[in-house]
């Protein structure tokens, strides 16, 4: 399996490559786009100037280097788009066509459409935003031109196994560890990056800092019942999907009893805990035997130092996996449980990606 790795600055390539990445992703978010459509409507959907490189200049640079190591570069551009914005973002691709990036991470289907269409020679891999929930979706994409599937977070470790078994024709990706989100995003509608235009300067000193993931992080160490609680109304997190909502039912056919718990359950799921960093990684042991080409790394906005430690943990991991091959699965789950309490100093507390 492969390590897909997030840059957002060409100063991190080279360390980051260093540590085992076999692939790397970034994003653009160009003036000229922000300027037209505003940082919310993101190509990319990562809302954040920190979370981007500022320019197709700074996206050589990347290219150039990555390529210097043999490590291929994907850019995101997995946005939904407007009928208005399409000729930017084909022109967009052209340009990072052109300065070698290697592959495209898409989920629109009219973007999808007119790729085809005008028949561009590159590479495109179906973002997790293209919902791809079962076998039919799978040939859909291909039929387009897909090479590679990324698959949703919500799906199971079963459902991943038959989809890969039925489709060995095309290679697949999942997410591994960070940014989790009970929502799915193909299907997902919650803006985010509000504060960075109503709080340029501040918003954005905090956010190149890290202070929303150092502020999870502390929640996510916190007992659960009370990190469980606590929500985002006095954070200044601009995820709408972390509000604290009132949940009510419409329907008066449940009993009163059934119906109140439902509506508890859902309330506190929209928590700030909701937003800390899971992992995946225990489920290697089965991924490995699935198929699966890559695993992928998320957090284009993070610091340096966290993507060179989750890098260098995956590493080690994948190392491990293939030095033992005859470990049963539950040696290797106490063995990354250890190792991740020995990287992240705190414990994993089974905040997991997806279950059997």
């Amino acid at each position: 399996m492969k390590i897909l790795a997030p840059v957002n600055k060409a100063e991190e390539v080279e360390e980051i490559i260093r540590e085992g990445a076999n692939e790397l992703y970034c994003g653009v978010l160009p003036r000229d786009w922000r300027d037209r459509y505003t940082n919310i409507a993101s190509p990319n959907r990562r809302e954040w100037t920190s979370a981007n490189l500022s320019d197709f200049d700074e996206a050589e640079k990347v290219v150039g280097i990555a390529h210097t190591h043999g490590i291929p570069v994907y850019l995101t551009m997995n946005a939904f788009y407007t009928e208005a914005q399409y000729s930017l973002v084909l022109q967009q691709i052209k340009q990072a066509k052109s300065i070698g990036v290697d592959a495209f991470i898409v989920g629109d289907l009219g973007l999808l459409l007119a790729l085809k269409e005008k028949g561009l020679d590159i590479e495109i891999h179906i973002s997790n935003t293209g919902t791809t929930f079962n076998s039919e979706t799978v040939r859909f994409y291909k039929d387009l031109g897909a090479s590679r599937i990324i698959f949703p977070r919500e799906l199971m470790i079963g459902e991943i196994a038959e989809l890969v078994e039925e489709n060995g024709d095309i290679k697949f990706e999942v997410f591994i560890l960070n940014s989790g989100c009970k929502n799915i995003d193909g299907f997902c509608t919650f803006h985010h990056g509000v504060n960075e235009i109503l709080h340029p300067f501040l918003w954005n000193f905090f956010k190149k800092l890290n202070f929303d993931r150092h502020l999870l992080e502390l929640i996510r160490r916190l007992p659960y019942n009370l990190s469980s609680r606590m929500k985002s109304n006095i954070s200044g997190i601009d995820s709408a999907c972390l509000l604290n909502y009132n949940i009510s039912l419409i329907s008066d056919k449940l009993p009163q009893k059934e119906a109140s718990f439902i509506c508890k359950a859902i309330s506190r799921s929209f928590n700030l805990l909701s937003g800390a960093d899971p992992c995946g990684v225990c489920d290697l042991y089965r991924l490995k035997k699935i198929g699966i080409n890559s695993v992928k790394i998320v957090g284009r906005n993070y610091l340096t130092s966290k993507k060179v430690k989750d890098v260098r943990f995956l590493k080690k991991i994948l190392l491990y996996l293939e030095q033992s091959p005859h470990i049963s699965e539950e040696e290797f789950k106490a063995k990354v449980k250890a190792e991740y309490k020995n990287t992240y100093k705190m414990y994993c507390n089974n905040l997991c990606y997806r279950f059997s």
